[in-house]
């Protein structure tokens, strides 16, 4: 078994991985937020990695006071669930299969229905409406809203140093109050 090594450390380490950063900064000013929206995706940054979050006491104040709870987590859990349905759906069929004077054909039919196509699309279901329900977690990131209850915060995820610097200067060019530039814990999109 081979592996590549750069300086000592396995290509593939934590130490060798480069280094992404999510910039934020509040904003007082719903268009300022979409002007800098739209700068990012026109800069090839992906919606998905772009998130705007604000504390419980300006949800009022911005976007017509429709802020929601954070639920997004229901997409992970739909997987999540499917996979518990087919896992749970195949020990259940391989049980019947294995009881004496089960061998007949419309017995074998319930089993191949009950198999994976009926536990994987149960799971899916079950595990979304669970993921819908369940309030999603907050991360320490998103914490930082809570610090002003006059202004939105902008979050860009995902983002190599040098992007990163120029949102920032993006950020404040459209009056973005304490822009930060930290090291962003999450290591792909989706990661929880």
């Amino acid at each position: 078994m081979s592996s590549v090594t750069k300086h000592g450390v396995t290509a593939g380490s934590p130490e060798n991985t480069p280094v992404s950063y999510t910039i934020s900064g509040f904003f007082r000013d719903e268009a300022a937020i979409h002007a800098v929206l739209h700068g990012c995706v026109r800069r090839g940054v992906p919606r998905d990695l772009i998130d705007v979050a604000v504390s419980e006491a300006a949800a009022p104040k911005f976007y017509g006071g429709r802020a929601r709870p954070n639920r997004d987590s229901w997409f992970s859990w739909t997987g999540r669930g499917a996979l518990a349905g087919l896992i749970i759906s195949a020990i259940i069929s391989l049980v019947i299969i294995m009881i004496p004077g089960f061998n007949m054909s419309e017995m074998m039919a319930i089993v191949q229905f009950l198999g994976p196509d009926i536990g994987v699309i149960a799971g899916a279901f079950l595990g979304a409406v669970y993921g819908w329900l369940k309030p999603g977690d907050i991360r320490p990131q998103f914490q930082r809203a809570n610090l002003r209850s006059d202004a939105m915060l902008m979050l860009v995820h995902l983002q190599p140093e040098e992007e990163a610097r120029e949102l920032q200067e993006i950020f404040r060019s459209q009056g973005a109050e304490d822009v930060v530039m930290e090291p962003d814990m999450a290591t792909s999109v989706g990661a929880e």
